[in-house]
Order: C-alpha cells, then sequence, then structure tokens
C-alpha cells in the first residue's frame, strides 16, 4: 500500500498519517565503563503487533538480561511452574478448563493451578505483548527465544555484540536459526574473531559449525534491485521491517601504518565494494555528483559551529595508509499499513564528527537522511554522543561530543532546508500546471467546440507551450547552491503569474526549523562513575545551550534531544 492510500470504508477514519508505526525499546544506553548498560535496542513495527518474528535487535552489547530486568516490573525474577494468581486477567483464563468438582459433583472452592497462564501487560515498553510464563526470566527468555528473529549489527566491538555472543547459549531452543545482520566487514569480524572455537564456539552455519547462527550480508547502500519509490534498496530484515546501512567513520586504528585489518584505507579504493572512502570535492561515494548541500557542507566546513575542531578539515592530508575503522549508520523502514503510515528510522553506531575524520563519511548518510525529514517520512534519529564538551578532539577515540553533534546536525540542516524548497518548487508547479491545464481546456473548448480535428491540434500546441513554459521557469527560477536561500533569477514580465516572488512566510518557516518533528535521541553516554551530575544530564544541557545560541542568530534547528535510558520505549 502506497504511503497516500486510505482504505475505503463505509466510515471514514481520521488520516493515520500521524499515528506511529515503529517502536525502539532501549535495552542500553550506555557506552561503557559498566557491562550492564552497553549499546542494544529492539525495534518493530507497530503493524507487526508483536507477532512472532517481528522483532529486530539493533546491535546487542545488552540484550537478555536487560530485557529480564525491565520485566522485572512486572514480573517477579523467579516464580513456581504453575502459580495461581489471586486476581487473574480475563486473558490469564483457559475458556476451555472446567471448573474443578469435589466427590459430590459439587464445584470446588479451591482452584487447580493453571496450566496455561498468558499475561498480556498493559503498560511498560512491552504493553500488548503476551506472555506465557509467571518469571521475568521465563518470559525474557520466550521473548527472545520467538520474537527477535534477526540481530542488525552495527560493527563488531565488544560492547555492541557482547550480550548477542553470550545470549547464543539459549538459542538451542528454537525453531530456526538467529539471524545476524550486518555489513561485510562486521559479518567477517565477527565470524573469524568470535565464532572461531577459540574466543566462543563456532556455533554458526559455515565451516561446519553448530548451527545456531546464519549470517545476512547486506550491500552497502542497500541492493538497488529490491523495491521501488521510497522503498527502494531495503532489505527484509525482519517481518514488517527493511534496513539499508551506510559505512561511517569510528575513528583510526591505534596501531602504525604498516598493517592492514578490518577497516577502511583512506585514499584507496575498497575492492569487494568498489566505493570510495575519500571522495574528490562535489564526488559521492558511487561517482555521482553531490547535492548543492553537501558539496557547500564539504567546502564550508571549517563554518562548523565546533570551535575545538577547526584544525580537522575534510582537505586533511591522510597517510595513505591509515586503517580508519568502520561503523554503520542504518536506516529501518516500516511500510504503510491501512492503520500507520510508512515510516523510517535512522540509528548509528559509533561515529565520529566528520569535521576531524581522516575519512568523513557521515555527510553521505545525511544526504540519505535530508529528503526524508523534509518528506516527513524520517522522524528519528539515534546517534552517539559520548563525551560532554570537556573532552578534547584528540581524546575522542572515534567518537562525538555535544559540539560535534550540533555540527553534523547543522550539515544536516542545510541540506533538509534545499530538499523542502525542491518539493515546494514541485508542488508549486504541479499546481500551476493543473490550473494552466484547466484554462487552457476552457480555452479549447469555446474556441473549437465545432471541430474536433482542429481541437486535438490546438491541444497538442497548447501541451508544446505549456512545456517550453515550465521549462523555462525550471531552468531559471532559482539558483540553489545555497542551501538556505532561494535566488530570484529572471522575472516573466510576459506573465506576472509566473513571475517568481520573493520567498512568502510560508517559505521562509520551511528554513526557520528544519530538524522541526524530528526526535534526536542520544546514545552511547560514556559514564565518568564520579560523583556529581549524571554524564547524560550535562550532555543534554549543552546540547540545550548550543541550540539556544544557534536561535539567538536565527538558525536554531528545532530538533527534540532526549537522552536514551534503558527500558524506555520510543514511538515514531
Amino acid at each position: 500500500m502506497k504511503d497516500g492510500d486510505v482504505a475505503s470504508g463505509k466510515s471514514r477514519r481520521p488520516s493515520h498519517t500521524d499515528a506511529p508505526a515503529i517502536q525502539v525499546i532501549c535495552l542500553g544506553s550506555g557506552g561503557g565503563p559498566n557491562e550492564n548498560n552497553v549499546t542494544g535496542f529492539l525495534v518493530r513495527s507497530i503493524a507487526s503487533n508483536w507477532a512472532k518474528g517481528s522483532v529486530l535487535a539493533v546491535d546487542a552489547g545488552s540484550h537478555l538480561a536487560a530485557i529480564t530486568h525491565i520485566l522485572e516490573n512486572h514480573f517477579p525474577l523467579v516464580a513456581d511452574a504453575n502459580p495461581a494468581p489471586s486476581t487473574p486477567h480475563e486473558d490469564d483464563i483457559d475458556p476451555s478448563a472446567d471448573a474443578p468438582v469435589d466427590d459430590d459433583g459439587n464445584e470446588s472452592a479451591t482452584p487447580e493451578p493453571r496450566k496455561n497462564l498468558v499475561t498480556t501487560l498493559e503498560s511498560g515498553p512491552f504493553a500488548g505483548l503476551p506472555f506465557p510464563h509467571a518469571s521475568a526470566r521465563a518470559n525474557a527468555s520466550y521473548l527472545v527465544r520467538e520474537h527477535v528473529s534477526t540481530y542488525l549489527i552495527t560493527h563488531p566491538h565488544l560492547d555492541h555484540v557482547s550480550g548477542f555472543v553470550i545470549n547464543t547459549a539459549a538459542f538451542h531452543n528454537t525453531s530456526r536459526p538467529k539471524r545476524l545482520a550486518a555489513l561485510p566487514f562486521t559479518v567477517n569480524a565477527i565470524k573469524t574473531h568470535l565464532f572461531n572455537d577459540i574466543i566462543w564456539p563456532n556455533l554458526t552455519d559455515e565451516d561446519g559449525g553448530v548451527g545456531f547462527v546464519t549470517f545476512q550480508r547486506l550491500a552497502e547502500g542497500g541492493n538497488i534491485a529490491l523495491g521501488e519509490g521510497p522503498s527502494r534498496g531495503f532489505i527484509e530484515v525482519c517481518d514488517g521491517l527493511g534496513a539499508k546501512g551506510f559505512k561511517v567513520s569510528h575513528g583510526h586504528c591505534m596501531r602504525g601504518t604498516s598493517h592492514v585489518h578490518r577497516g577502511s584505507i583512506t585514499n584507496l579504493q575498497e575492492t569487494s565494494t568498489q566505493h570510495q572512502h575519500t571522495h574528490p570535492q562535489g564526488t559521492s561515494r558511487t561517482g555521482t555528483s553531490l547535492s548543492s548541500a553537501e558539496s557547500a557542507y564539504k567546502e564550508g566546513r571549517s563554518m562548523s559551529f565546533s570551535v575545538a575542531s577547526q584544525p580537522g578539515t575534510p582537505q586533511y592530508a591522510a597517510e595513505p595508509s591509515v586503517c580508519v575503522v568502520d561503523s554503520t549508520a542504518y536506516f529501518i523502514r516500516a511500510e504503510a499499513t491501512p492503520a500507520t503510515p510508512a515510516r523510517e528510522v535512522l540509528i548509528f553506531g559509533d561515529v565520529e564528527p566528520d569535521s576531524i575524520s581522516l575519512s568523513p563519511r557521515t555527510a553521505n548518510v545525511w544526504a540519505e537522511a535530508a529528503p526524508k525529514i523534509a518528506q516527513g517520512m524520517l522522524t528519528g534519529i539515534f546517534i552517539e554522543c559520548s563525551y560532554t564538551d570537556s573532552q578534547a578532539d584528540q581524546m575522542l577515540f572515534g567518537h562525538i561530543a555535544p559540539r560535534h553533534l550540533i555540527a553534523e546536525l547543522k550539515s544536516l540542516a542545510a541540506m533538509v532546508c534545499e530538499a523542502q524548497h525542491e518539493l515546494s518548487r514541485e508542488r508549486d508547479e504541479a499546481r500551476k500546471g493543473r490550473k494552466r491545464k484547466r484554462q487552457s481546456a476552457g480555452f479549447l473548448s469555446i474556441d473549437h467546440a465545432g471541430d474536433d480535428g482542429d481541437a486535438s491540434k490546438s491541444r497538442r500546441e497548447s501541451r508544446t507551450t505549456q512545456s517550453s513554459t515550465n521549462s523555462d521557469v525550471d531552468n531559471h527560477m532559482y539558483d540553489v547552491t545555497s542551501p538556505r536561500s532561494l535566488v530570484q533569477k529572471t522575472v516573466r514580465k510576459d506573465n506576472p503569474s509566473l513571475e517568481p516572488q520573493v520567498p512568502t512566510i510560508a517559505d521562509r518557516n520551511l528554513t526557520e526549523l528544519p530538524l522541526k518533528g524530528v526526535k534526536v535521541v542520544i546514545i552511547h553516554v560514556k559514564d565518568t562513575l564520579d560523583d556529581g551530575p549524571v554524564v547524560g544530564d550535562i550532555i543534554l544541557q549543552q546540547l540545550h545551550e548550543h541550540e539556544e545560541n544557534l536561535r539567538e542568530h536565527g538558525h536554531a534547528l528545532g530538533c527534540e534531544f532526549v537522552v536514551s535510558a534503558s527500558g524506555e520505549g520510543y514511538y515514531f
């Protein structure tokens, strides 16, 4: 079903465009050093209604233990095998079970323990999911075994995969292998360095392994042979959800320049994907021209909000063999249904700012995201902010501080502005085209009502003239090399209705808050384990201060900042 389609019925229902379509549950919000709260999420399509196999795990540093801890808000950690709750819910009662009777044939006052206990939670991130057990640990195991079908991994660092690896001990009771989906560099690293019968048993279905885990190697940028329209390139990773991944940079290797391992080598082509990791000016990964906003971003990186990052620029000449650590940013998409709209969220793995990267690639992700935000399809971005602004650039180790995040979001905002103006221009031209078509049809019906042949000829001439007129307007109305401004190029004196106008208030509103409606969820916060304020609170305060500074200068972003917390559910 397409985005704008609404199923017809006897009674009209309200538009579902504002209904949430994707839920993201945070299992782990930190980036260390505590091992009990590291990166892990669950993602599902709302329309799937908790169907088996419909939950996607994105990274799994924290996984089964975190789910158990969340469920302890609703169940005891340990329970008897056949408990008898004092106040059962209606859905807890087995309708096929008869009431026990005594020797005289009368119903017994003491009910027998129920064998089929089902509890559907009414609150919390797992609301609506029927749980068949009485304890938190049994229900957590059930959720992982029956509902989580795929693990989408951003990169193979331990704080993103340790939970998954250890939890494989619980996969033996499943009816099918668990799928680990990732870009090839992540799959190869996990296969080679974890499931190698040294660090961990080979529980995969490759190289003679046990077969608990199977790999799905995703193509960077998606598979363009799959899908069409906005869905093109997305690869189904579980029921109801598709994914498309892009490489981003996560710092550089700590060793010298003489070695080679899984990371990307700057200024060299990666033979497996034929993508460039450092791009010529104005050229994308795939060799196509970058958008004007992205080109401007690359040319004007020193204009970044981040003062501390100025020494690092995209023109920085890297060593030819410097090894850059790869990570991934995933677009996750739920298709439209009669009850929910098409919606996407963007979840980053660990990432460093382009302003100091030896291989800046985040701009490619923003270029993909900008039109989706302009269309209202992408409303959630999960991105790391590991440190406060007190952390020096030299000590980021491939991570981001608030000053860098604001600079990155400014680059995104510039691209969104351009995409918004392009959408506005297309709508205006479509509206004017329909108006001219109606006017032309009216004139033709008056002038040539009695001559079908002449009328057809006139229609063809009218369409030719109209096409030429539209082409003139397309080619000369605006110069969009600056993503924040529409520049008047020509004035049509022959037809004032086609004359380009100074942007109206509505047009200007497109750029005043370019990221309005986008929730930016901060992940991978590194705890200092010191007395004093929580690190996440300081990061949030600093982000708000940066945003206020932008607002005072008339360049507010408009997005909502939220610091993630384990056990929270986010709806998009």
